[in-house]
This record gives C-alpha cells, structure tokens and sequence, in this order.
C-alpha cells in the first residue's frame, strides 16, 4: 500500500474513532451496564485506538442496544399513557378557566397523534410540567394555590383542602394497588413490604412522591427485565436456527460429495465394461476370454462395493441429521410454547386491574373505540356511566386500606354480577368505574343505575364488626352523532361531580342534569 493511501486511511480511522466516541455520550444515563460499556469502548479508542479490544465491546454493546429496545418504547407507551391521564385531570381541576382548558385540550390532541422520537415527549412532558405550575398558582374554583409547607386554616374554603385531599388520596389508592399487585410477584421483597407499611401509617406529600419514584424504579427494572427474557428466548431461537442452518449446508456439501463420486464410479464402471466388450471382440480362445472377463468382473464388483459403501454412509449421514433436525425443532416447540403462555399470561395481566380483577382502562379504551364505531354506523343508542364509590377515603381512615382494598373487590363483584353482555364495566381508578351501555336509551341507563345503586346500598358489609353502608354515584350520558369518545366521558364525568355535590348516593344523567 502506497504511502499515501496508508496516511489517508490513518485519517479516516481517527475521525471514526472521534465520531464513535462523541456518538457514545448520546447514550449515557440509559442504562448502568450500557453507560460502563460506553467507558470501555472510548478507553480502546481514544489515544493510540485498540481496534481489536473495540471490536469486541461494540459486540457487547449491539447486544445491550438489542435487548433494551423493547423496554425503550414501552417507556415511551407508559409516558404518554401517563401525561394523558395527567392533562385530563388537569382539564377537570381547571373546568372554570377556558383559557387554561383550552390548552390542555391541545395538548392532550398532540399526546393522540404519532410521536416521532422521544425528544418529542420531552417537550410534551416540559409542556404539561408548564400547565400544571400554572394551575397551582391560579385562583380557581377547586383549587387554591397556598404555600407548598402550609397547613389548611380556617379561612381557607373547604371544597379547596377537600379537592387536594381527595387528589392526595387518589394517589395513594392508586399506589396500594400497584403495591399489591406487584407484591403478589415478589411476595418476600422487603422494600415493598416497608413502602406498604409506612403508607399504611400515614405519609405526608413528599413520602409519598418519594415511595412513587421507588415504585416506578421497579416498574422499569420489570420492563427491562422482560425485554432481556424476550432477547433470550429470540437469541436461542436463532441460534437453533444457526444450527439447522449449518447441518443442512453439510448435508448439502456432503451430497455433492457423493454425486461426484458416483459418476466416478459410473465411469469406472462404464470402462470396465467397454474392456470386456473389447475383450470378448479380441479374444481367439476361451480360456483367454475367460480369464479377462473374471479380472474385468472382479473390478466391477470392487467398484460396486465402494458405491455402495459410499452411499450406506451418505445414508446414515442424512438420517442423523434429519434426527439432529427433529431433536432441534422439538426444542424450538417447547421454547416457543413456554414463550406463547408467557405473552398470553402478559396481554391477560396488561389487560386486567390487578385488585378487582375487572378489565382496566386500557380494555375499556379499546372497547369504547369498538362501541363507538358501531353506534356511528348504526345509530343505535349508546350511553357512557361513570360510577365513584361515596366516602371511601373514610372507609380507609376509620377501618384501614385492607378494609379499602375489600370493599373495592366487593363492589367490583357486584358490579360483574350485574353487568351483562353487551353492556362492559371496568375499573377506571381509584374508586372509580366506568360502563358502556351500548343500545340502552338514556331513559332505560337511567333506571339501570338507579337498580344497580339501590342494590349496592342494601348489601351488608362489615369490617372490625361494625355494619357499614356503602354507596355509590353516578353519571351518566348518551352519544350524539356530534359527539367524540373524549367529550361523552367528560360530560358523564361532570354529571358525576353534579352527583357528588348535590348529596352523593344519587344518579345524574341527560334527564336530570341542571
């Protein structure tokens, strides 16, 4: 190589080199085992680069990259499912101020569109951080902003501390229910049992942001931790895969081999006869004759055994392979058995709320989208119920959260019992639910609910020997052919405040809505 040449690619490796290094910091902070790699790979390539010693970090870092794909658009999924139930609360604490709903509302029509990259959600995220701020330092009906370590006083309304308490109480119900739903797969883990215990004692504000970032770390390491089986299991399946590959290029190599040595042994024989066909022309005496003809067979015969020889091997070639093939598929059989359950067992779990077993928000999604492409189609009635268990904040103050958590469970039976096919239930959050009432008119929803909350209040419950009533609220409201999914809910949800206000245990709906 001229000396030139060999300047120019010296030149052309050290910009590689200084590329791949400044590229390496864009991942930083996406994973510890990726961030240490990154530090290897710039030791091989900064000063005198070690090309082989880079080679092989690379290696470990396209299989890092590999398996943290997955967990990377489920962050992605998880975050706007998040930021869109963060703006809808939003629109509902600032109902009174358009200006501020207005925007919300924009942002919750860019949080339903495509995303590109996940800068994208770091601005919508900033964006919402922005509208939030701006609602707590406004004055508005349900919210007052006060100082973050100020107590209520007495001249503070009380619709505003009860608001922020039902807020700080939402959460917290929302968090035991994560806690219990993940304390059924590590039933030993020590940290969720002392997160358990100290909500169960009673935390401030900031313990109980401090306990969500701690759930939502092991949220994330469940995330990872289902990518890297995920990459397991396609990194077996395509070294099987490798494997069958390369005995069947064997075979293949190996039949050729055979196929050459046949027609050599066909023109081997092909010779030989053409010797005692010149033979038997030749010949002036029989003994002669004969004497050539048993040399001429006797080669024939040799020749014979070879090929068959030749072939009883090929034979056993192709049959051990055809078993190694047969072992290998079973194996892939049963690990893609194994890895079919685990999905299923997944798309179950993703769709279901770990406590009352009903479906949850994302079932109710789908099925809303369902009903409502039928009902645009049809123009058949369709009516969205929204449904909040009265008082439960006290039932968790006076008996306790396990008491929260049964009485939760007990409604939610009741409700299954009660909610027949077409019409679908599922649990919203919190205490809350939320029914699709597919070809009911408003007048039929309205006696339905009013059956269903007259039941629930004549169920006996008691916890600690003490009979308890339960009651429930409801909102309810039919879709107009003007009317979107999102508009339908916030109307029945606002019937469902109206319920609240106007002495709870009560239904209100298109009828008897003010």
């Amino acid at each position: 190589m001229e000396e030139k040449q060999l300047q120019s690619l010296k030149q052309h490796n050290a910009t590689l080199c200084r590329f791949i290094v400044k590229l390496s910091a864009f991942y930083e902070g996406f994973s510890d085992k990726i961030d240490e790699e990154l530090r290897v790979l710039r030791g091989h390539l900064s000063g005198t680069p070690n090309f082989n010693l880079a080679a092989v970090s690379i290696e470990k870092l396209n299989k890092l990259l590999q398996h943290q794909d997955i967990t990377l658009r489920k962050y992605n999924t998880d975050t706007l499912s998040s930021l869109e139930d963060a703006m809808k609360q939003l629109q509902k604490i600032v109902f009174d101020d358009e200006e501020l709903k207005g925007l919300a509302t924009q942002e919750l029509i860019k949080l339903n569109q495509p995303i590109g990259d996940i800068f994208s959600i770091y601005k919508l995220y900033s964006k919402a951080i922005t509208l939030h701020r701006i609602a707590l330092n406004k004055e508005m009906k349900g919210l007052k902003s006060v100082e973050p370590e100020a107590a209520p006083n007495a001249d503070e309304p009380k619709s505003s501390a009860e608001d922020r308490n039902n807020y700080y109480y939402s959460i917290l119900s929302e968090l035991n229910q994560i806690i219990a739903s993940y304390a059924q797969k590590k039933p030993n883990d020590k940290q969720l049992d002392d997160i358990k215990a100290s909500l169960a004692e009673g935390v401030d504000e900031d313990q109980l942001l401090k306990s969500c970032v701690i759930i939502l770390r092991m949220i994330v390491q469940d995330a990872m931790s289902e990518a890297s089986f995920t990459g397991k299991v396609i990194q077996s399946l395509h070294s099987s895969l490798g494997k069958i590959n390369n005995e069947v290029s064997e075979s293949i190599k190996g039949s050729q081999t055979q196929f050459e040595q046949r027609k050599v042994g066909n023109q081997q024989l092909k010779s030989q006869i053409d010797t005692i066909e010149e033979a038997v022309s030749a010949s002036d005496s029989l003994d002669s004759l004969k004497a050539q003809t048993q040399i001429c067979v006797k080669s024939l015969v040799t020749t014979l055994n070879e090929q068959q020889s030749n072939d009883e091997q090929g034979q056993e070639a192709l049959m051990a392979l055809l078993s190694s093939m047969q072992e290998r598929i079973n194996t892939l059989q049963q690990q893609t058995s194994v890895y079919k359950k685990k999905l299923a067992e997944q798309a179950v779990q993703s769709r279901t709320d770990p406590l009352t077993r009903l479906p949850n928000r994302q079932t109710y999604n789908e099925k809303l989208e369902e009903a409502y492409s039928r009902f645009k189609a049809e123009d058949e009635p369709f009516a969205v119920a929204v449904m909040d268990i009265d008082h439960f904040k006290s039932i968790n103050d006076r008996f306790g959260h396990a008491a929260g958590d049964k009485t939760l469970q007990a409604v939610s039976r009741f409700l299954h019992q009660n909610i027949k096919k077409p019409e679908f239930v599922a649990r919203w959050g919190g205490e809350e639910f939320v029914l699709l009432l597919p070809n009911t008119s408003i007048e039929e929803v309205s006696k339905k609910l009013n059956d269903l909350r007259t039941q629930l209040a004549s169920m006996p419950f008691k916890f600690k020997q003490e009979k308890v009533k339960i009651t429930a609220s409801f909102g309810a409201t039919s879709f107009s052919q003007s009317d979107n999914t999102e508009k339908v809910f916030d109307r029945a949800d606002e019937y469902l405040y109206a319920a609240k206000r106007n002495g709870r245990n009560r239904v209100v709906t298109d009828l008897n809505a003010e």
